[in-house]
Order: C-alpha cells, then structure tokens, then sequence
C-alpha cells in the first residue's frame, strides 16, 4: 500500500502534521475498536487504521518500496493459523419458564479501549529516570573480583521508563460492555451457548477469542427438573384418591387435566410429552405427578355417616373388595 492509501485509510491529506494524523488515528481507533464495535468487519479495519498510523508515523528511510509491500508472503507464512484471543466462559442464570420458552438476558463482559493518555501507545512523551536499583547509581558491579558494567543500566547507573502511567503501557484501559444475548428455546442447565468473537481481545494481527455462556436455572416454587421430565406434588384429597376422577395439574403452559382410577395404587402418574420442550432431536420430557394423599383435619357428623355407611358396605363385600383385610379377618377368628 503506498503512503497516499495510508492517508487515505486516516483520512487525512498528504501534507498532514504529525498531530493531525494523531489525532485522525485516535478517532477512528476508537470507532473500529474490535471491544468497542460489534461489526464483523471492525478487527480488520481497526488493523488497517493501526497499520496505517505505524507507517505514516515511522521514518521514511523504513518505509518498503511499491514492489516489496505487493510481493506475496512466503508459502509457509500463508499455511500459519491467526493468534486468537482467549476463550472466556461465565454462567448466565434464567427462571424455569424462560429457559423453555426462550428469552434474552443482558450479560456484562470484559471489555477493552485504547488509553487516552497515550493516545493507545503505551507510552508517554516523557521518562520516569530512576536509579538503577541493582548498582546503585554507580553504573558498575562487582564480580569474581572486579568491576563490570551493570547490565540493567547499561553503566549509566540510572534506567528510564517511558511505560505510559495509565495503562502501565498495555495501550489500553479495561471497559466493561454489556451485551444482549438471545437465549433459544429449551436449553437444557448446564448446556452451553457460544457468541463468536465476543472473548478475550485479538493479539496483534489475530482474532478475538469466543464467549462461551453455561445456562442455569434458578429454584422454581413447583417444578423440579431432572434431565428433561419435569415433577411436580401434587396435594390430593383422600376421599379424591379412593373415589377417583379428574385433578387439575400445572404445568409450564398451564394447567392440564389429569384422570385418577378409583382408588388409585401408584403414588405417582406419568403424563407424556407435558415436561420440559423438545429441541431438534431430543423429545419432549413428561411431567411426572407426585401424588400426596391429604387427610381432613377433622370429620362433620355427615362426613362420619356417610363413611360408616361406607364402612358397613365394605365389610359385606370385604372377599372381593378387600382380599387383605378378609384374610386378616380369617386369622383374628382362628385365634379367638
């Protein structure tokens, strides 16, 4: 790319000053910033604009001629793989109900900006001089009997840091985002969601790491969940349980009805297809009813008739109604 493209990548005309074409870099870093732009095509410009800051900022004399910038790179460069930022992973917890149906959740991710200060390139106009801290200003140390040059200041017995105070010369400042995340329908807890790009930022001509985003669920006040059935208890009245019928039962659409055979032997009903949804192949789960048997806490004269009444009734059909009791009948008499 000649000099007259890079001024054009800023911008910016040929005859800029160097704070024109600092201050042309500034703005449009911030704009295409891969953490701060969602845009697919912000890493690619953001390096553009970086590249051309570099080159328009360097001497001349570094600058590669026409033919050697349009020479394509070595075939084994070609074959190398871009560096990728970091993967990031946090849990993103939604109620019961959402995660069936599907919603969108908010999530605050780490983020970076280039640092005002340095205008993004770690480094301040100015040094910080200190004393060299391992010969102490002396410039030489001692070794094996005699003096040598010290080699962290070069003999000069003082070091210079010119690390930009702001951001400790990383170019950047950290700046939390936040991000709207569409949760499908029926993820399952623990299942996993992946934004791409939305990780760790991209190292220097690479590509930003992916988010990955482990769905929870919060305690629902009447389903438990287990892999994709769904139980629920069900509080029943006794007399219900024994004389059978129809009970009203919630699921997460709402509320379905469920049959009880006369005095039902199973503390539990299975009902198919009414637990948590399907997805792709998975098939929907059933919701499994938990029958809880509830006894009055007391009886009103009528209620004791009428199961006296019940009783008596019972007791004349005890073979066929009641095998058990029949047999335990049989045993008290043998031992009056």
């Amino acid at each position: 790319m000649s000099a007259v493209d890079f001024h054009q990548v800023l911008g910016v005309t040929p005859d800029a000053s160097a704070a024109e074409i600092k201050r042309a870099y500034k703005r449009l870093a911030m704009r295409w910033h891969p953490d701060r732009n969602p845009d697919p095509t912000a890493h690619d410009q953001f390096r553009r604009v970086r590249e051309a800051f570099e080159r328009l900022t360097q001497p001349v004399a570094d600058e590669p001629d026409d033919d050697a910038a349009t020479d394509p790179p070595p075939p084994h460069k070609q074959r190398q793989s871009r560096p990728r930022g970091t993967d990031h992973r946090q849990d993103v917890t939604v109620d019961l109900t959402e995660a069936a149906d599907g919603t969108t959740v908010t999530v605050t991710i780490e983020g970076r900006e280039p640092c005002d200060d340095c205008d993004g390139s770690g480094q301040r106009s100015y040094g910080r001089t200190s004393m060299c801290g391992s010969c102490h200003g002396s410039g030489r140390l001692r070794s094996n009997g005699k003096l040598e040059t010290c080699g962290d200041c070069g003999g000069k017995g003082f070091t210079t840091d010119n690390s930009c105070p702001s951001c400790q010369g990383r170019r950047w400042q950290p700046a939390d985002r936040q991000l709207a995340v569409t949760v499908p329908p029926a993820m399952l807890p623990g299942e996993e969601l992946r934004i791409a790009g939305q990780g760790g930022p991209a190292p220097d001509g690479g590509d930003p790491g992916d988010l990955y985003l482990t769905l929870r669920t919060r305690p629902h006040p009447l389903f438990r969940l287990q892999h994709h059935d769904l139980h629920v208890a069900v509080p029943v009245s006794i007399f219900r349980l024994l004389a059978g019928g129809t009970i009203e039962v919630p699921t997460l659409t709402g509320l379905h009805e469920v049959l009880l055979p006369e005095a039902a032997a199973s503390a539990e009903i299975r009902v198919p297809g009414a637990g948590f949804p399907a997805r792709g192949r998975r098939k929907a789960g059933d919701l499994v009813v938990h029958l809880a048997p509830q006894h009055p806490a007391f009886l009103s004269k009528e209620q004791k008739a009428m199961l006296e009444m019940a009783e008596q009734v019972l007791q004349h059909q005890l073979a066929s109604q009641s095998p058990a009791l029949a047999a335990w009948n049989d045993l008290l008499d043998a031992h009056r």
